[in-house]
């Protein structure tokens, strides 16, 4: 499970390796923790308590299907956050799974809510959340695409196989074996060549 992380650092440590807009937050307001493989950050339905930034380490958002299936429907790498939409919600509204050990900073949503009254937070939040917004129509758009080699293929020109490939049928909500047929589908047509195990680049 995540833990509070040592107090090596200090806060102005923390407060300093935050990307715009959360280095305005307060110190105050930042909670380390840190995590392994496997750790779940939090459950659908659990209350929200604030939203995330990874310092190190990976940490995919997931939603379980009607089949029990899970689908990333965003991925945290350091540097970034996650779970920006809580500091609105009561609850949590997917699973935060570390996927790579590493280190995060929670920051407390009241804070964040009252950080939006500074002109600058709002404007950088919200160019954020501009970018986060078109991220996901693009995923939509591609997610939407029945045949599973034409949304394979659209998923590769958007950069998304920059994983394993299991996890790119998770993003494109189709199974690995679907993923791995179509990929062998574009391979054999010349569209895409696959130079190792597990790599594939669109044919210039």
């Amino acid at each position: 499970m995540f833990t509070l992380a040592g107090a090596g650092a200090s806060q102005y440590d923390f407060n300093h390796m935050l990307p715009n807009p959360y280095d305005l937050i307060p110190s105050s307001a930042q909670r380390p923790v840190s995590g392994a493989i496997g750790d779940v950050v939090f459950h659908q339905g659990d209350p929200t308590h604030g939203l995330y930034v990874v310092q190190t380490g990976r940490v995919h958002l997931e939603r379980v299907g009607p089949n029990g299936e899970r689908f990333i429907i965003h991925r945290a790498q350091a540097g970034t956050s996650f779970a920006e939409a809580s500091v609105f919600s009561e609850v949590y509204h997917c699973d935060a799974v570390c996927v790579e050990a590493g280190a995060l900073i929670r920051i407390d949503k009241s804070a964040v809510l009252a950080a939006f009254a500074d002109p600058a937070f709002a404007r950088a939040y919200g160019r954020q959340a501009a970018q986060q917004i078109q991220a996901q129509r693009q995923m939509l758009e591609i997610v939407g695409i029945r045949r599973a080699e034409d949304r394979v293929m659209a998923g590769l020109v958007a950069g998304l196989l920059d994983g394993s490939v299991i996890e790119f049928a998770a993003r494109l909500q189709l199974s690995h074996e679907a993923t791995y047929r179509a990929l062998r589908k574009l391979v054999q047509d010349g569209r895409v060549t696959n130079p190792a195990r597990g790599i594939y680049h669109l044919r210039p």
